[in-house]
């Protein structure tokens, strides 16, 4: 009886441990395994790294020379502008010396200036000068002739009708002018339209060959431009506005044509000045005529080099700073005895930082200039910031005996709290895909370089599959380029 039960009992067991198998076989696809489904998401892919904030500008300073410290201006942690002192040695012998030196270059320039004023002109130097007259005569008269007196003509360039008339409200009135003179102006406006054009077209060929008789031309053309200024300053004086309430502006007529007619004349004497220069200079290798004013030019030129030469000196003794930003280190004291290139300051730009970090030959590779980095500080905890690679030094350091290149991350929401020296730790983006076939890594195997997986077929049986694989993950997730469609299984 008891070995019968024992039998009986023994067939459930087994029985039961049957069912258990079954379904637990049926609920792993019957290999025991674990399901993946094939799904769309971003996948993105990153290279984390640890970098140091420093400063996009920074420079240890000190004195060119040896000396006592005179001055300080500046103290550690305060802000400079570019070119700002910020220590100064005792200088005050090389400061007597140059003001001697500044005061015999004065000396030697004005004896150079009076030289100049009695010494001939170079044969060049008078060819410049009656060139730049010539020009400058036509520019007078286009001045004194189209702008100051055509406003006593109709159509001055075309059909030129001298006449003067002063609107008062309803009332015009003329002003009298004899008709002969009238004509005479007239006709002179039309010839001085011609000269003007003809000079334009001329001053564009002057050289060296034509400028003397150029030079006759243009005093010819200016005497007759003078000459119709005359006539036309002779028919604006007889008016009289005492007769009249007009006053002012026959007072201002009057005024154009007198500043016209002495731009002209001016213009006459200034053309005739430079043609006997030139005709009085030396030609070009006449020798003994220019001794004196070569050699004051000598002395002047010494007298420069000797200021430039102490004023290097005195700047010697000057710490500057050659960028704005904040003092960082500040060891010269005021009676201190300083050797030549002792660092006695450190200047770091105070608002421009960038990140360095060093990235393994193992992943450089994907890291391009452009690429975004996302920025968390240890010093401000939870809180994220932006940056960009900036910059890729081209060549290695070696860092623990593995090569490594230096990445510069410019932040592009800095703020004022970051500092100098903070450790950055860096996540950056190196590619980013949306929308993709993903599935876990760790769900596909490699067999002889070959990716494949177990997909699971409607009715659950497994069937090795080879897949195609993209773009990996920084957590975890791989690309599905081929080989599976979306709501796939695939057992691992």
């Amino acid at each position: 009886m008891f070995s019968f039960i024992s039998k009986k009992v023994f067939i459930y067991a087994v029985i039961a441990i049957a069912i258990i198998i079954g379904l637990v076989v049926g609920f792993s696809n019957g290999n025991g395994g674990e399901v993946a489904t094939v799904t769309r998401e971003d996948i993105i892919q990153e290279v984390a790294a640890t970098g140091k904030v420093d400063p996009n500008q920074s420079v240890d300073l000190g004195f060119d020379k040896s000396g006592r410290v005179g001055s300080v201006y500046i103290n550690i942690g305060e802000t400079v502008k570019q070119g700002d002192t910020i220590a100064a040695l005792d200088a005050g012998e090389i400061s007597a010396d140059l003001a001697k030196a500044r005061a015999v270059l004065l000396e030697e320039n004005i004896k150079l200036r009076e030289l100049r004023k009695t010494a001939p002109v170079t044969f060049a130097d008078a060819s410049k000068n009656l060139n730049a007259a010539i020009k400058e005569g036509f520019a007078d008269a286009d001045n004194a002739v189209r702008n100051r007196t055509d406003q006593f003509f109709k159509t001055p360039s075309t059909n030129p009708q001298f006449g003067i008339s002063i609107t008062s409200g309803n009332f015009i009135h003329y002003f009298n002018v004899p008709d002969n003179l009238v004509i005479e102006i007239n006709n002179e406006r039309k010839e001085v339209e011609e000269i003007l054009i003809n000079w334009q077209q001329k001053i564009l060929n002057l050289n060296s060959t034509n400028l003397t008789s150029e030079a006759d031309l243009a005093i010819n053309d200016l005497n007759t431009i003078s000459t119709f200024l005359d006539n036309v300053a002779g028919a604006v004086n007889t008016f009289s506005p005492v007769e009249y309430a007009y006053e002012t502006t026959v007072s201002g007529y009057k005024t154009a044509i007198s500043s016209a007619r002495s731009e002209v004349s001016g213009a006459i004497s200034a053309v005739v000045t430079a043609k006997n220069k030139l005709t009085a200079a030396p030609t070009v290798g006449a020798d003994g005529q220019f001794e004196n004013v070569l050699a004051q030019e000598a002395k002047v030129n010494q007298a420069e080099a000797s200021v430039a030469s102490l004023e290097s000196d005195l700047s010697k003794t000057m710490i500057r700073a050659p960028f704005d930003g904040v003092v960082t280190l500040q060891d010269a004291k005021v009676g201190g005895a300083v050797s030549a290139g002792m660092v006695l300051v450190s200047i770091a730009s105070e608002d421009n930082f960038y990140i360095e970090a060093n990235i393994s030959e193992i992943h450089i590779g994907k890291i391009m200039v452009g690429n975004p980095v996302a920025v968390d500080f240890d010093a401000f905890p939870g809180e994220e910031f932006t940056g960009v690679v900036s910059y890729i030094e081209p060549g290695d350091v070696i860092v623990d005996g593995v090569v490594n290149y230096k990445i510069r991350v410019a932040l592009t929401n800095p703020e004022s709290k970051i500092k100098d020296g903070l450790t950055a730790n860096l996540k950056i983006q190196t590619n980013k895909k949306e929308n993709v076939l993903t599935l876990p890594l760790y769900a596909v195997t490699k067999e002889e370089g070959q990716a494949f997986v177990n997909k699971v077929s409607p009715n659950r049986k497994t069937q090795k599959t080879f897949v195609e694989l993209g773009l990996i993950g920084n957590d975890g997730t791989v690309e599905i380029l081929s080989g599976l469609e979306e709501g796939d299984e695939v057992e691992f």
